[in-house]
């Protein structure tokens, strides 16, 4: 989402930094031909409103794509086109983010992982391939997990085993989540400018179509900033994932860029440790935001490993 130029590789933990029979009709959102006209909202069994993007034939293999830090649904249109050609896609606006609910409360992984699986029951979903990016990342490793019978495959992209847990009150704090930035998150005043210096460097993605771009900008403003600081906050509550990865049964694909300035090589092969099953590939000329730099080259690997 941001520059990953302007932020160092102790930002480890930045983008964390989330039953059966047919859903209720869906409320359509935006205008006919509008940007994100194609998105829809749908509420969740624990009252939760959900925005999402359906694609593909209802009748294919699902897929549930789960998005990073302050993206949407609508970041990852174009690689879900390329992955609806043989697969019934979900682009979900996890909670806080989009169409979705912005409660005060709660957005720990398991919070956003449980209203992942919320999704799945209103669609009659017994079980799906689960794929996110950078904190969907996390919140798919969760949700594999905590309903592995949910999941059939396991698609993480830029992401992280997580943040160790402190071993004693006496061990240092690590630094700030997205180190400079933080102070610019802790001083978001509503409505936030979309074209303010600091959007434009939290959306500076290489090779990102800049009209995307600018829309983008704007679905993260929509994001109230204690919003912003909720997740932020509450997001480090039960970051170590490898307190749970012992758990994941499903065959599993970790793709990371080889120039991601956020999770090294370092990071990348500890992760890869605690899931010794994975299959990992790495995109050497790729960053962070690897799904928004190169979606044809992500949904190459992605449709590879699910044939």
């Amino acid at each position: 989402m941001y520059k990953v130029s302007k932020i160092t590789s102790w930002c480890v933990a930045a983008l964390l930094a989330v039953g059966s029979g047919a859903p209720a009709q869906a409320a359509p959102s935006g205008q006919p031909g509008a940007w994100g006209a194609e998105r829809k909202t749908v509420t969740l069994a624990n009252g939760m409103r959900m925005g999402y993007v359906e694609l593909g034939d209802p009748a294919k293999p699902a897929i549930i794509f789960l998005h990073g830090f302050t993206n949407s649904s609508l970041g990852y249109l174009p690689l879900g086109h390329l992955l609806a050609k043989d697969h019934r896609v979900f682009l979900l606006d996890q909670r806080g983010h989009g169409e979705s609910d912005k409660p005060p409360c709660c957005y720990t992984r398991l919070d956003l992982a449980h209203d992942a699986k919320l999704f799945m029951d209103r669609f009659g979903l017994q079980k799906a391939h689960v794929a996110g990016h950078s904190l969907g990342g996390m919140v798919a490793q969760t949700l594999a997990a905590f309903w592995p019978e949910r999941v059939d495959r396991l698609m993480v992209i830029g992401s992280t085993i997580g943040r160790r847990s402190l071993p004693s009150r006496d061990t240092p704090r690590p630094p700030p989540t997205f180190g400079p930035l933080d102070a610019d998150i802790r001083a978001l005043k509503d409505p936030i400018d979309p074209d303010s210096a600091f959007m434009k460097v939290w959306w500076d993605v290489p090779g990102l179509d800049p009209k995307i771009q600018y829309h983008m900008r704007r679905e993260s403003a929509r994001i109230p900033a204690d919003i912003w600081r909720a997740m932020l906050d509450q997001g480090e509550v039960s970051r170590d994932l490898r307190t749970t990865a012992h758990r994941i049964t499903a065959p599993t694909l970790l793709l990371f860029g080889g120039k991601d300035a956020l999770f090294s090589a370092e990071d990348n092969r500890e992760m890869a440790s605690w899931l010794p099953h994975a299959k990992v590939v790495t995109l050497e000329a790729l960053g962070h935001s690897l799904p928004e730099e190169d979606p044809a080259a992500v949904g190459a690997e992605l449709l590879a490993f699910l044939r």
